[in-house]
């Protein structure tokens, strides 16, 4: 899976600290620990702001609360993987339903 650029600068991720490797899975793996750890800071710190990314990347609330009172494992892991799962949703999309080059991004 190829990682968006805008999730890194959305959850302000440094891509430097992903792993240098061409394997995607390990790439993919270490991106969504730090994913895990940058949402946990937002929950300590900017709640607010953490709402507004998960607005702006259209994770849906109600699937959201959904997911939080079903799992057994942190906020944080829940909220990762709902993004990653709602990006690969709109990649999917794109892919389907259009021409890369002449569709607008609203993704931040």
């Amino acid at each position: 899976m190829e990682l968006p650029k805008t999730l890194f600068d959305s959850f302000e991720i440094n891509e430097q600290l992903l792993p240098s490797t061409d394997n995607g899975e390990e790439k993919f793996r270490a991106f969504r620990q730090l994913l895990i750890q940058r949402i946990e800071e937002l929950i300590q710190r900017d709640f607010e702001k953490l709402k507004w990314i998960l607005y702006r990347i259209d994770v849906s609330e109600k699937k959201l609360n959904e997911a939080l009172q079903n799992s057994e494992t942190d906020a944080a892991t829940v909220m990762a993987d709902l993004i990653i799962q709602r990006q690969i949703e709109k990649a999917e999309s794109r892919k389907k339903f259009g021409d890369n080059e002449n569709e607008w991004n609203f993704d931040i």
